[in-house]
């Protein structure tokens, strides 16, 4: 996809599903020898590889993080969790505890999780760094909670947005500081009409509501400096990711799921490609604010627990 419209600036997405082929496939195959000891390095090789084939004005971005950091956190929550299984077993109370620790991880994994991948992120040579404090965070987690409590659930799409909210204000590229000025009452009426439309539509609606999601985080997003605030724009048309979903499945089905590596590359290539950093964002003269993080343990219970966040 190439853009030459001088006063925008997009992000390009090269994967190639052969390529991603040879990965996907060997970290099927090591993972499933190794009994599921080899997903921590998996995980980083696709991680590896996607972040590498994203790239801005022609600089790749390039994450840092190594296998061991994600094997050690794996090893942690594996070892709690089977923990508490044994506990369930001879306690019929411990379903209680088990509950409470879900609880309490589900903070520390958003937390732990966007600064590990925050950090261990690069670009031209300069690191993302997070300044967040987990205690502050934990506040906006658990009022927010209480909010989703007493609202019934209702309050979901205002607590999503108070998380990217705390995230997005204490993530930097270089002297460059981002936010998040997404409204929760926008993401409701989104939420709301693209279930209804998706339903009354059998689920063809669905690309639509996609698009709508993904454009509400990205052209809510706001780099800062110096006073002035610029916003990231998405162009993602619903019709596009359509026919690319359409295709995708059928690559998937009449290859009995082995075309799913370049079923993803088609599916990245057209989400990422559709961003674009306004050129008013002057990239020439960042400055390096790196903080040092190792620890994936967030990381790892991002995926044990299914949460997804948007980064």
């Amino acid at each position: 996809m190439n853009h030459t419209n001088s006063t925008k600036r997009f992000l390009s997405f090269t994967g190639e599903g052969g390529r991603f082929f040879g990965i996907w496939a060997v970290n099927i195959v090591l993972t499933i020898i190794t009994l599921g000891l080899y997903y921590p390095w998996a995980k980083i090789a696709i991680r590896k590889y996607l972040w590498n084939e994203t790239s801005l004005e022609n600089n790749r971005f390039v994450f840092h993080g190594t296998g061991m950091e994600v094997f050690k956190g794996f090893l942690i929550i594996y070892a709690v969790f089977i923990g508490l299984i044994f506990i369930m077993g001879y306690y019929p109370q411990g379903i209680l505890w088990l509950y409470l620790i879900l609880i309490l991880v589900i903070p520390l994994a958003l937390f732990g999780g966007w600064r590990y991948r925050v950090s261990k992120t690069s670009w031209r040579g300069i690191y993302f760094t997070f300044d967040g404090n987990f205690s502050e965070f934990l506040k906006v987690y658990f009022v927010g909670v209480f909010y989703l409590i007493i609202t019934f659930g209702i309050y979901s799409p205002w607590f999503r947005v108070r998380i990217m909210k705390y995230l997005f204000s204490h993530t930097r590229l270089g002297q460059y500081r981002f936010s998040f000025v997404g409204d929760g009452g926008d993401l409701f009426f989104i939420n709301l009409a693209g279930g209804l439309l998706s339903i009354i539509t059998l689920y063809i609606y669905i690309p639509w509501y996609m698009k709508d999601r993904f454009n509400f985080t990205i052209n809510n997003i706001v780099i800062e400096h110096d006073g002035k605030k610029t916003r990231l724009q998405s162009v993602l048309e619903g019709s596009k990711l359509f026919g690319v979903l359409i295709v995708n499945i059928l690559i998937i089905i009449f290859t009995l799921g082995i075309g799913t590596p370049w079923a993803m590359m088609r599916y990245y290539k057209v989400l990422l490609e559709s961003v674009n950093v306004p050129n008013s964002i002057d990239l020439d003269n960042l400055e390096q604010h790196k903080n040092e993080y190792n620890d994936a343990t967030g990381d790892d219970l991002l995926d044990f627990l299914d949460i997804g966040i948007d980064f």
